[in-house]
């Protein structure tokens, strides 16, 4: 079998996913919401948010405006860990 290089691997389409933040809820509450609540995310207002890439995080940054008004990721710092090599 042919070894795969990164030249072959660069047209392979990618997950990419930036968490916000994550709650947990009693499923009580969750089968209260309704239109209007607010669920607080475990997670600070400024704290860099992490860049998801099939699930395994790869870098970290910020939430950012585009000029058409469009929501974006600004990469702040790659991690050096980013999963099995």
């Amino acid at each position: 079998m042919p070894e795969l290089d990164l030249e072959t691997l660069a047209e392979v389409r990618v997950s990419l996913t930036v968490m916000l933040g994550r709650a947990t809820a009693l499923i009580g509450d969750v089968l209260r919401y309704a239109p209007g609540t607010v669920i607080p995310l475990e997670v600070a207002v400024d704290a860099p948010a992490p860049l998801l890439v099939n699930g395994v995080a790869i870098a970290t940054g910020d939430i950012v405006a585009t000029e058409d008004g469009c929501l974006a990721f600004e990469i702040r710092d790659l991690l050096e860990d980013r999963g099995p090599s």
